[in-house]
C-alpha cells in the first residue's frame, strides 16, 4: 500500500482513528487517578536469633545458617498468603478500628535469605501504618507459637520501621504513554476496518 493510499484511510476512517485514541487516553488518565488514590507502606523483614541461641549457633557452619534462614523465610511468605492468617489480621485490624474496605493488596518477596520486604497498598495513610502494625503484630505471634513450651524462640522477627508513600505516578508520562498506545491501537483499528469492509464488498460482488 502506498502512502497516499493509506493517508487516504486516515482520511475516511478518522472518526474511528480518533474515537480509538481518544478512548485509549481516557482509559490511561483514569488508571492514573485510580492508583493515585493509594497508599504504599513498606516494611522489612530481618530474622535473627534469640540471645543465647546466637551465640550457640556460632559454632556451626555459616552456610547452614543461611540455609534455616531462607527455609524460615519460606514460611513467613506463606503465612501472608495463608487465608487464615490474614483472616486474624483482618479481625484485629476492624478492631483496633480499621476499615478493611480501604485494605487493597499485600505483597512479600525475600530479598535474601534472612531479608524480606512486605508491601501493602491501603487507601490512607491511617490505613497503613495500622494494618502494618497488626500486621508485625500477627508474624511475632506466629513465630512464639512454634515454640510454646521454649523460654526462647529459635528464629526472632527484627521489623523495621515502617514507611508510606502515597502511589504517585508522572501524569505527562502517563498520557504520553497512553497516547502512543492510542496511536497504535487506532492505526490497528483503521487498517481492520479497511479490511473488513473490503471484503464485506467482495462478498457483495
Amino acid at each position: 500500500m502506498e502512502l497516499k493510499e493509506f493517508l487516504k484511510l486516515f482520511k475516511k476512517y478518522k472518526f474511528t482513528f480518533g474515537l480509538i485514541l481518544l478512548g485509549v487516553v481516557f482509559v490511561g488518565f483514569f488508571w492514573y487517578n485510580y492508583q493515585s488514590k493509594f497508599y504504599i507502606s513498606s516494611m522489612a523483614i530481618n530474622i535473627s536469633r534469640e540471645g543465647d541461641l546466637e551465640k550457640d549457633n556460632q559454632e556451626y557452619d555459616h552456610f547452614y545458617r543461611l540455609q534455616a534462614d531462607e527455609k524460615f523465610g519460606k514460611n513467613i511468605i506463606n503465612w501472608i498468603q495463608d487465608p487464615g492468617f490474614i483472616n486474624n489480621v483482618r479481625k484485629d485490624f476492624i478492631e483496633k478500628g480499621g476499615d478493611w474496605g480501604k485494605f487493597k493488596q499485600i505483597k512479600i518477596v525475600q530479598l535474601s535469605s534472612s531479608y524480606l520486604k512486605v508491601t501493602l497498598k491501603t487507601k490512607n495513610s491511617q490505613s497503613a501504618v495500622l494494618l502494618s502494625k497488626v500486621l508485625e503484630k500477627n508474624l511475632k505471634t506466629k513465630n512464639q507459637g512454634l515454640n510454646p513450651k521454649e523460654k526462647q524462640n529459635w528464629f526472632k522477627l527484627v521489623i523495621d520501621q515502617v514507611h508510606v508513600t502515597k502511589n504517585v505516578f508522572n501524569l505527562y508520562m502517563v498520557l504520553l504513554v497512553a497516547t502512543f498506545l492510542g496511536l497504535l491501537f487506532g492505526i490497528l483499528g483503521v487498517l481492520l476496518r479497511h479490511y473488513f469492509n473490503s471484503s464485506a464488498n467482495e462478498n457483495r460482488n
